[in-house]
């Protein structure tokens, strides 16, 4: 028995936590008639993982991840509770040189600032439609001290090459650069300090804070968001258990090499500025791994986190922690003692082992232009030389799926990741004429039918006044349409709501209504937060707005819509 449905439905459409897009009912078309890939998708009821080559590893990954997610749902009582939101897309892509390729920007999560040996393996997009991750196949060194021999490995080598590596001894240099010892050239790392961090450990980090911030959105300091998610980092996961909060690999030589890290600093904010003491995952970790665990502090910590939920200033929600000199010599104390983990068994039924579908060449072409339409379609605003970059890069990109869909134009997965991308870009008429390719393939494909609404609510928006209401009218048609083909999904809400923004036009309680559902399903997407905020206000719904808007304006991170939404807040009393 073979898999059936396409996965593009869930390349190209958001799926609800719980739901499965991969059936095994029915008989898929021969492989002689499709040309296959080498890529997969593996899918638990949590997550859906992307990768190339290495099924194991794959089914591997997306089974650890489910297992993190019933974890996580156990320390924070969420085990068997309903769940609207739309699952996690995890994309594994190569080793660092093929990850920094993509140039993949974070304008709604930020990594860090940490020092350079801790180079940025993963990217994390909290987007309204549904959250992505993305990470390296390979591990990456960390080099603490470079090899005055040959050049450090970015990458770990294939054999799981995990522990600290650090070499001393004192070569014969000879006069064409190389080294010799005992009549033998070597060119071996020479006083190198360097260790492997795993690309699960990147994996897992990421996959934390996401669930922090989808299922209890609230206005975290970064510095605990960070140690929040290097805690699940260390996870091991076996068959029917798992250990959480293990010492991080090369601790006590991070330690050593950047030393301890003023409380008071992170408290007021200063470590984001990225000057002063450095500031690196491991600190992170120790501090919220002490307060997490202590039966003193933890207590504290969970005051600290209610003001800061509540719109306390930094300094407010400090007091809640007691004496800084005192917090300060217990998480200096923290260096070279035991420290404590936990285990968690389970029934093996809880954690269900993920079903994978090998994808087509159509397919996998969609997973890097999913991953590149966050980071291609917004722009800096301010002229400059960013912005130039920026729209430099999005011409280029948006001239690679035109060329794509120009020459297989049969393709539907083409000609919908050009419709989004279009319209998303603000160009209605590419948009317009890639959703009817599609339409006139597959009339009742509804994100065809979103495009298309989304393409004629923008032209109207550009018509003549007095044809707009008409043109308006027919653009609402289509996303009603699809609304009806699929009641669950996210996309036409979206598009209803934005079809009253590009008219400049108030939005109805019904459009609001969709916006409401859209923040419930994306909770850590800042964007529709910050829409429904400042329509809660315009219907004077002032609580509801402040607890709406706070995860934005008091978040972890610098977003697009942060200043917005902090100068909303006034306004809510």
């Amino acid at each position: 028995m073979i898999f059936s449905l396409p996965a593009q439905a869930q390349l190209t459409a958001p799926v609800k936590n719980g739901d499965l897009t991969i059936t095994v009912t029915g008989t898929r078309i021969p492989k002689t008639k499709v040309e296959m890939s080498n890529w997969r998708m593996a899918e638990t009821p949590h997550v859906v993982v992307f990768s190339q080559d290495d099924e194991k590893a794959l089914r591997d990954t997306a089974h650890n991840l489910e297992k993190l997610h019933f974890l996580l749902s156990a320390l924070t009582g969420r085990v068997d509770k309903p769940d609207e939101t739309i699952k996690i897309a995890v994309t594994m892509i190569g080793a660092a040189a093929e990850f920094e390729q993509l140039r993949l920007t974070d304008l709604r999560w930020q990594y860090g600032p940490f020092p350079t040996p801790f180079s940025k393996t993963i990217y994390y997009d909290p987007r309204e439609e549904g959250p992505v991750l993305a990470a390296t196949q390979a591990g990456s060194n960390l080099v603490l001290q470079p090899s005055i021999g040959r050049p450090s490995r970015r990458d770990c080598q294939s054999d799981g090459d995990t522990g600290l590596v650090s070499v001393s001894f004192a070569p014969t240099s000879n006069p064409d650069g190389s080294e010799s010892w005992g009549g033998i050239v070597a060119l071996l790392p020479v006083n190198e300090i360097a260790f492997c961090q795993s690309a699960d450990s990147r994996l897992y980090a990421g996959f934390a804070q996401n669930y922090l911030m989808t299922y209890f959105p609230a206005a975290y300091p970064r510095w605990f968001l960070q140690g929040f998610g290097e805690m699940f980092a260390t996870m091991v996961a076996d068959k029917d258990f798992v250990e959480y909060g293990q010492l991080p690999t090369g601790f006590f030589q991070v330690m050593k090499q950047y030393g301890d890290y003023p409380v008071r600093n992170i408290l007021d904010g200063r470590y984001l500025s990225g000057k002063g003491r450095i500031w690196t995952p491991y600190q992170a970790w120790r501090l919220v791994h002490l307060l997490y665990f202590s039966d003193t502090w933890k207590p504290r910590l969970q005051k600290y986190l209610s003001a800061l939920a509540g719109g306390a200033d930094l300094k407010t929600a400090a007091d809640a922690l007691g004496s800084p000199v005192e917090l300060q010599r217990a998480v200096n104390a923290y260096r070279g003692r035991a420290v404590q983990a936990e285990r968690m068994t389970f029934p093996v039924a809880r954690t269900p082992a993920p079903t994978v579908l090998r994808l087509t060449r159509a397919e996998a072409g969609l997973i890097r232009g999913r991953l590149e339409l966050g980071a291609r379609i917004e722009v800096p605003e301010e002229e400059g030389r960013d912005r130039s970059t920026a729209l430099a890069r999005r011409a280029a990109w948006l001239a690679r799926l035109r060329g794509n869909a120009t020459r297989f134009p049969d393709l539907i997965e083409n000609q919908l990741l050009l419709a989004e991308a279009e319209c998303r870009s603000d160009n209605p008429d590419p948009c317009l004429a890639a959703a009817d390719r599609v339409i006139a393939q597959a009339p009742t494909d509804t994100r065809a039918l979103v495009w298309k609404g989304t393409a004629l609510a923008g032209l109207a928006g550009r018509a003549p006044a007095g044809e707009r209401p008409l043109r308006l009218e027919e653009a609402r048609r289509f996303i009603a349409r699809a609304n009806r083909l699929d009641p669950d999904g996210i996309l036409p809400l979206i598009a209803y709501y934005n079809s009253f923004a590009v008219a400049g036009a108030q939005a109805s309680d019904l459009a609001v209504g969709g916006l409401y559902k859209v923040v419930q399903s994306s909770p850590a997407a800042p964007g529709p937060r910050l829409r429904l905020g400042k329509e809660l206000i315009v219907r004077d719904f002032k609580d509801d707005a402040r607890s709406t808007l706070l995860p934005v304006a008091h978040g972890p991170f610098a977003t697009p819509e942060q200043p917005t939404a902090a100068a909303l807040l006034p306004a809510t009393g």
